[in-house]
């Protein structure tokens, strides 16, 4: 029985980023946001415009061209939400690629460690307001990116908080550094 279990598991397909959904403290809707992301499969335009279901790739931010890379990484609008977050966590970091930030943050969530857990979840959480932003600013909802970063910052807190594992860590960020 074990022989055939070990087969059966060595033929699935193991992806890089699989590290970066367990034991994601993030709430369970980012996590899945994250992981249409790491499958670039979002509903993002310019992947809507290859399917023929809009016109329109214009980011709902700026001018450019909506994409996966575009959305999350180089619109000006959403460049600062990152660096609130990224600033707020104590880590130097300027977003590049999605393939290249997939692998920084691979590379970084490594361990077991309670800096590596609140990166993962700091990233999955940013993911999720990024996309949920861009769905209500494109749903014709208004919205503003002055205060997605704190919000963001807020739910790090909260979920931090409820995790003895991150909790210290967590406590050291609020007061403002290590």
């Amino acid at each position: 029985m074990g022989k055939v279990y070990k087969v059966v598991q060595d033929c699935e397909l193991k992806v890089e980023w699989r590290n970066l959904l367990y034991k994601n403290i993030a709430r369970p809707r980012a996590c899945f946001i994250l992981w249409l992301a790491c499958h670039e499969k979002l509903a993002t335009k310019d992947r809507l415009h290859r399917f023929g279901m809009i016109d329109n790739v214009s980011c709902c931010f700026c001018s450019g061209m909506e994409s996966l890379n575009h959305l999350f990484f180089e619109c000006t609008s959403t460049r600062e939400i990152w660096l609130e977050v990224l600033e707020w966590i104590q880590i130097c970091h300027i977003p590049g690629e999605w393939h290249n930030e997939r692998h920084w943050i691979i590379q970084h969530t490594r361990g077991k460690s309670a800096k590596a857990a609140v990166l993962k979840m700091a990233i999955t959480e940013t993911i999720y307001e990024i996309w949920n932003m861009r769905n209500n600013k494109s749903f014709g909802k208004n919205v503003g990116n002055t205060k997605i970063g704190q919000k963001i910052i807020d739910t790090l807190i909260y979920r931090g908080w409820n995790n003895k594992k991150v909790r210290k860590y967590i406590a050291i960020l609020m007061m403002g550094g290590l």
